[in-house]
């Protein structure tokens, strides 16, 4: 008798599973850690552009930081949008002083890379700002779109 009860309960967890609708899902495989790659790795290929023509971050590197981060929420499922949209600022800076640092080492050392820092903060508050714009309109399409595909 035991048997027949775990079948049973076996049978109506699996009609539950299939009666459940679906969540959002990724929408390209590649597993999780590939919108973390697009999030630094666009913004990382901007910032060697803008490094090899001239002094400072500039627009390859804010173009290339909100398509990154755009399209980390496009590959993201729901629970990873959080992460896209807090991270996008703290991509940004961090890139940001990578590729100062590495190619202007020598310029910030000591009272120097504070003042550097501050300056990366301000200059790059714009580029924060709009990669996290990109990430939330691109969550607000997919819940828009993913709420339409269940009622209609």
């Amino acid at each position: 008798m035991a048997g027949q009860r775990g079948r049973s309960s076996d049978q109506g967890s699996r009609r539950r599973a299939a009666a459940r609708p679906a969540g959002p899902t990724r929408p390209f495989s590649g597993g999780p850690a590939l919108p973390a790659v697009v999030a630094v790795g666009l913004p990382l290929v901007g910032a060697v552009i803008d490094e090899l023509s001239g002094p400072g971050m500039g627009l390859a590197f804010a173009v290339c930081a909100v398509l990154g981060t755009g399209l980390a929420a496009v590959l993201s499922t729901h629970r990873g949008w959080w992460w896209v949209l807090a991270a996008s600022p703290v991509i940004v800076l961090g890139v940001t002083a990578v590729a100062e640092l590495a190619a202007n080492g020598d310029k910030y050392q000591g009272k120097a890379l504070a003042t550097g820092g501050a300056k990366w903060v301000v200059h790059g508050f714009p580029v924060m700002a709009q990669a996290a714009a990109a990430a939330l309109l691109v969550i607000v399409v997919r819940v828009v779109r993913d709420r339409r595909r269940q009622h209609g």
